[in-house]
């Protein structure tokens, strides 16, 4: 597989921006990267260039520059729904599916899940405990984060012997004349957490967007110690929790879930 690629034929002193491709779609292109000339062009300007020269990019980029649904950009480190639509790269974009792998194919287009049971949970609640009591933390109030962390929050909260559970809502919107996605505090706790220590729960963290909220939500409130923990995480994610159990970079659909998951395959136009 090959390294990089340019689109300089020559040894010039433009400065270029490096794209790097990762998961399948890196294995799809049959490289790792690819380096546009221009850092004074924005992100989507950068990945237009991008697909004239890597055919993969087609499944991946939409024609304005943006990432196609099942594919995440991260811009010099940063989640492109947190750019203003005309930051200029100063180095580096990555593009990753959010999807990876072939289980399933429409039109060619491919998401491959990983069905998790409940002993899967069981044992990954085990060890994310078990590394918890480990590390010597020991919280006063669990917070789930609304829908996804309330089912491994209840089942952290009884393997610690922890009574005082909360609930917080976090979700994104778009906000007017604006298409990033931001996050904002739909349901805010409604139990003490001034000077006591706070452990935020959520099922995994993917882009880190949420947890990353709730952390400064939690803050609000004056927490004595605020620590983070899933189950699971994505290896791209720009928040690595202070506890979870692994890394899987597969769709993960857990047991609570699996009729909310094939309903928005459907409707994404996936056969499952």
């Amino acid at each position: 597989m090959k390294s990089s690629y340019s689109t300089n034929g020559g040894s010039g002193s433009t400065r270029k921006v490096r794209v790097r491709l990762l998961g399948g779609l890196r294995e799809r292109a049959g490289r790792d990267s690819i380096e546009i000339e221009g850092r004074e062009l924005s992100w989507k300007e950068v990945l237009k260039k991008a697909v004239e020269h890597v055919e993969a990019l087609k499944e991946a980029i939409e024609n304005d520059g943006s990432p196609k649904p099942g594919y995440l950009v991260f811009v010099d480190g940063v989640d492109y729904r947190l750019l203003p639509e005309d930051h200029e790269v100063v180095e580096e974009v990555v593009v990753l599916p959010v999807t990876h792998g072939g289980s399933k194919e429409v039109s060619g287009r491919r998401v491959e899940l990983i069905h998790l049971s409940w002993r899967d949970i069981e044992d990954a609640v085990r060890d994310v405990a078990d590394k918890i009591v480990g590390s010597g933390f020991e919280p006063d109030v669990i917070v789930g984060i609304l829908r996804g962390g309330i089912v491994p929050a209840l089942l952290l909260a009884d393997a610690l012997g922890v009574k005082n559970i909360g609930v917080m809502e976090i979700k994104l919107y778009t906000s007017v004349g604006v298409r990033k996605p931001r996050p904002f505090l739909r349901q805010p706790l409604v139990i003490e957490v001034k000077d006591r220590n706070v452990l935020v729960v959520d099922d995994v963290s993917d882009s880190g967007l949420t947890l990353q909220h709730a952390i400064e939500a939690v803050d609000l409130y004056l927490p004595a110690q605020v620590k983070t923990a899933t189950l699971y995480i994505k290896p791209w994610t720009n928040l690595v929790p202070d506890y979870y159990s692994r890394s899987l970079d597969k769709w993960i659909v857990f047991p609570w879930e699996r009729r909310e998951v094939e309903e928005e395959l459907k409707a994404s136009g996936y056969n499952i």
